[in-house]
């Protein structure tokens, strides 16, 4: 056998091996393996921190080291009855609708715009660059400060009732906001009596609390029958005012929990004061993040080193009745620093003055921007 044909024999035989590898693997249901291939891990991307929205400082002049009034409302009537004679402490705690739709418009053009009571306890108050944060609150649960009547079958908003007014403002100039907090007693039938001012209102207690969350209103703790706490001289007395009313509204609306408490007469009773903040009552929990006063003084920020979230000033709204401190009062007094938001929830904005206004170690995750 020459050489040639013993190299094409050579060949032949190796390819016949490598078809009866083939056929075996086949057989065998087996594919033949590739070659592994190491993949290139991909590289952890750093986050982006959220830019700090642009301003112009010298513009809007931002100070948010400064005060914001906390306004508290009761009672409203259309309009004094010539024919009536009321107390002081009526004419000092009503004002008319009339007086609220003309105090908004005076609020809007002095650039003050709504923030929650949650946002200021959270430090987190979302009010457009230059504008003046105000919050609105509401104790009683008395049906002049929201009511439900029945049209065409269906519940609809009092037209005779604060919130009604808020609501028309609100669709007029929707930059100012519509935010409010209504502190409640749950033993006390809020937002209701079987009629007022000559109209019969609707609602079950559920159905009022429900509307007027879903309107984007917040409803706070105010103790479950309006008690003087100042009498109180137990614990358990004090538990039960303050988780009494939290279970009931746990009954009323699944769920929603009160996250502030506003004091029935602005009294206190210093010796059992920690149970108002939290506590339990028949196996429910409450928790106040901040407690509200009866008082005369704006609020100063969460970031001031002098806050106290159990003690927060309330500027009492004027009622037929004016006098000092109430808030009349204080448009014409209100001094430097007022409170002038950056726009921006995310950082605490001041100017280089004020920075003794500040305890930095109260900032949280906000950053603190000098200027």
């Amino acid at each position: 056998m020459n050489a040639r044909r013993l190299v094409i024999l050579l060949v032949m035989l190796a390819l016949m091996v490598s078809l009866e590898v083939v056929i075996s693997d086949r057989s065998s249901g087996q594919a033949a393996a590739a070659p592994p291939v190491t993949a290139s891990p991909e590289p952890t991307a750093e986050p982006t921190p959220t830019p700090t929205p642009y301003i112009d400082l010298e513009k809007t002049k931002p100070n948010e080291a400064g005060e914001i009034p906390i306004l508290m409302f009761h009672a409203f009537i259309e309009e004094l009855d010539p024919e009536e004679k009321y107390s002081d402490d009526f004419l000092r705690y009503t004002q008319s609708f009339s007086y609220l739709r003309e105090l908004l418009g005076r609020l809007y053009d002095m650039d003050y715009r709504m923030t929650s009571m949650n946002d200021f306890l959270n430090n987190s108050i979302e009010v457009e660059a230059g504008y003046k944060p105000i919050i609105f609150t509401f104790d009683d649960g008395t049906p002049s400060q929201f009511s439900l009547i029945e049209q065409d079958g269906e519940l609809v908003v009092n037209p005779k009732c604060a919130v009604a007014v808020l609501l028309d403002f609100y669709k007029e100039h929707p930059d100012f906001g519509l935010e409010g907090t209504f502190y409640v007693n749950m033993g006390r039938s809020p937002f209701y009596e079987e009629r007022t001012s000559g109209t019969i209102l609707a609602g079950t207690l559920q159905e009022r609390l429900q509307y007027l969350i879903d309107l984007g209103f917040e409803i706070g703790n105010h103790t479950y029958t309006h008690c003087d706490l100042s009498s109180i001289t137990d614990a358990d007395t004090i538990r039960q005012e303050v988780g009494k009313n939290q279970a009931a509204m746990y009954e009323a609306v699944e769920g929603y929990t009160f996250t502030s408490l506003s004091l029935p007469f602005g009294i206190t009773t210093p010796e059992l004061f920690e149970y108002l903040k939290s506590g339990s009552y028949e196996g429910t929990e409450y928790r106040n993040l901040g407690i509200v006063e009866v008082c005369w003084d704006p609020a100063i920020p969460p970031v001031n080193p002098e806050y106290d979230p159990y003690s927060i000033d309330r500027i009492r709204s004027t009622g037929f009745m004016a006098e000092a401190c109430d808030f009349e009062w204080w448009l014409t007094q209100l001094r430097d620093p007022v409170y002038v938001s950056d726009g921006d929830p995310n950082t605490v904005t001041v100017p280089e003055d004020y920075l003794s206004l500040v305890d930095q170690s109260r900032l949280g995750d906000k950053y603190l921007r000098v200027y």
